[in-house]
């Protein structure tokens, strides 16, 4: 009998135990509840180590920097929405501590979200945690340290140049089936060499009725002389200008330089014309200027070697040659 008496004891005791340390394991802290921000952001503002960038909406596009270049507006649109649902997560210090978070001035970074001249949302922001998937933070007028969802580090800092829209070259699915002339122009042994390739477009081939669908008119593209040239060929042409991105800005240099390119393209179609120029590679990319961009840019050259691939015209009588 005393040893179920002492067994219960000990159950008790063991139970209690249970309960007071699941009790002192219980968060007894509130965090603070974020508004839910409604008006639209105009303005963001990021401050390191006394370097600050600036984003802004200006006449319906974003522009970054004091240059006002032309931002990559997907990527500041989901910088917009970090901040705007930022969740917090945990509470990490009341003491401060700063330095073991990389909440030190010389450390931490501030990001600022505007609207109508209206401050939003005001956040510093630390190093990110041991397991990349939260990171230390501070709000505006509150000393405590916490924790928040999402790598914001590397999802919300990004230099000038990071931020700036890389696109060189656009041209719509509209623009590229009005495309009917190509130019393309190319330095070789110091001489220029050019050829000009034009579409044609036959006449409808004749309904003979018996088919439910009605019969496609074949696209042509052909040299001056009247020689067919690969279709295939100029497509992936076409299609590798359509969205061009380079890989960056120039900066150190101005658009006179490239007034000798070594390979220069236009196309043109329904009155509107675009063009690329590249000059000779340059540590395995290629300086270049577009129609859509009158500073100088570079591209890889894996890129850039895919449009000079098409400076190469086969015509269908060699394409024929060829496969016997």
């Amino acid at each position: 009998m005393k040893k179920e008496y002492l067994l219960l004891v000990v159950v008790i005791i063991g139970l209690g135990a249970l309960l007071f340390y699941q009790k002192k394991g219980r968060t007894n802290y509130q965090l603070p509840e974020l508004p839910i921000l409604q008006k639209a952001a105009d303005r963001l503002l990021i401050e390191r180590a006394g370097e600050l960038t600036e984003i802004c909406l200006v006449e319906g596009k974003w522009v970054v920097g004091p240059q006002q270049y032309r931002a990559d507006s997907d990527r500041v649109k989901k910088m917009i929405a970090e901040v705007k649902d930022l969740k917090l997560t945990a509470l990490v210090s009341e003491r401060g501590n700063y330095q073991i978070y990389d909440l030190v001035a010389e450390k931490k970074f501030k990001i600022s979200l505007f609207g109508a001249d209206q401050l939003l949302r005001e956040i510093q922001i630390g190093k990110n945690s041991a397991s990349l998937r939260q990171t230390y933070v501070m709000l505006k007028g509150d000393p405590k340290v916490y924790q928040a969802l999402g790598n914001l580090k590397s999802n919300l800092f990004s230099s000038v140049a990071d931020l700036r829209d890389k696109k060189v070259l656009e041209i719509s699915g509209e623009q590229l089936a009005g495309i009917d002339e190509i130019v393309l122009d190319r330095l070789e042994d110091d001489k220029r060499q050019v050829l000009k390739l034009a579409k044609l477009m036959p006449e409808p081939v004749a309904d003979d009725g018996k088919s439910e669908q009605a019969p496609a008119s074949v696209v042509v593209w052909q040299l001056e002389s009247g020689v067919p040239v690969v279709i295939d060929k100029v497509d992936r042409l076409l299609k590798s200008l359509a969205d061009l991105k380079c890989e960056s800005f120039i900066e150190d240099r101005h658009s006179e330089a490239f007034s000798k390119p070594l390979y220069r393209v236009v196309v043109r179609g329904g009155g509107e014309e675009f063009w690329l120029a590249l000059m000779a590679p340059e540590d395995d990319k290629y300086p270049a200027l577009s129609s859509y961009s009158l500073e100088p840019f570079w591209l890889p050259s894996w890129r850039a070697e895919k449009i000079i691939k098409g400076f190469s015209v086969d015509t269908t009588s060699e394409r024929a040659a060829e496969s016997k």
